[in-house]
């Protein structure tokens, strides 16, 4: 049985604003040359789709999903017969911005691994609480909906990239390691890539694509992070011992690192924050 829920438009504008969302059992063909006039989530739950967008054609296997901007001409139908769906459409004030943040063209092609099911997941819940229609204010729906596109961004792959989840997963080893060794000064990027078994340069590169930054200057970033929680919880600690104690070789260093990641000095931090 077909679902479909349009919930109410407040009149206060919102971030991210659901219009539909929706399960269709039997999908059948649509045809948009003109595109649809609010962001498109369509993904698959049963059987097989075809798409055809920007002159590409998209196999909709189950386990995939896409995401189309406001006014992408496209086109989709069952294949072999049978086709069943799930979709959400939304707009909101910072639903471009948002979608551009997290990277993804006018057209993005989303796939995920069997036994990871918090989209569909996600996407249930969603319809389920829609068809309560407690949600009058709209804000509810706004927060899940965010909740969705950042499960696309860490739970899917596109582009045959793999996923956030399973990137971070290839790394994980080094990131518990870093958060037990931190505080040796010794420690170098030579390190960081023998816990991986991997070169410094590939080292580099798969924190660049996670971080956007090398993996010494997460180290760093890591240092700072511990210093920020220990500056007012230890009040009888001096700046330098909090410095050594994170991993920096003298104050200075730490003084002026500090002040370049926060704009201000750890003193003055430990002012504004402290007991």
């Amino acid at each position: 049985m077909m679902r479909r829920v349009v919930p109410a438009f407040p009149s206060e504008p919102l971030p991210l604003q659901l219009e539909t969302i929706g399960f269709n059992p039997d999908q059948e063909t649509l045809d948009r040359p003109d595109g649809y006039p609010y962001f498109h989530w369509l993904q698959t739950l049963e059987g097989e789709g075809e798409l055809t967008v920007n002159g590409q054609l998209w196999k909709m296997t189950e386990r995939s999903g896409v995401l189309l901007a406001p006014g992408t001409a496209h086109r989709y139908e069952a294949k072999n017969g049978w086709w069943q769906t799930g979709y959400i459409t939304f707009q909101g004030s910072l639903a471009a911005s948002i979608v551009q943040s997290f990277g993804w063209s006018s057209a993005e092609r989303f796939q995920w691994e069997a036994g990871s099911d918090r989209i569909p997941e996600q996407l249930y819940s969603m319809l389920a609480f829609a068809e309560t229609g407690s949600d009058p204010s709209g804000w509810q729906s706004s927060a899940a909906l965010y909740q969705f596109l950042t499960l696309l961004r860490t739970d899917a792959r596109t582009a045959n990239r793999p996923s956030m989840s399973k990137r971070l997963e290839r790394i994980q080893v080094l990131l518990d390691w870093l958060e037990h060794e931190f505080a040796n000064p010794e420690i170098g990027l030579a390190d960081m890539a023998s816990q991986l078994g991997i070169g410094e340069r590939q080292l580099n590169e798969r924190f660049r694509e996670l971080f956007g930054q090398t993996a010494y200057s997460y180290l760093i970033q890591l240092r700072i992070r511990k210093a920020k929680e220990w500056l007012p919880s230890r009040p009888d600690w001096t700046v330098r011992r909090i410095g050594e104690a994170v991993g920096f070789r003298d104050a200075s260093h730490f003084v002026s690192t500090f002040r370049q990641k926060e704009g201000m000095t750890p003193e003055t931090y430990r002012k504004l924050y402290g007991t």
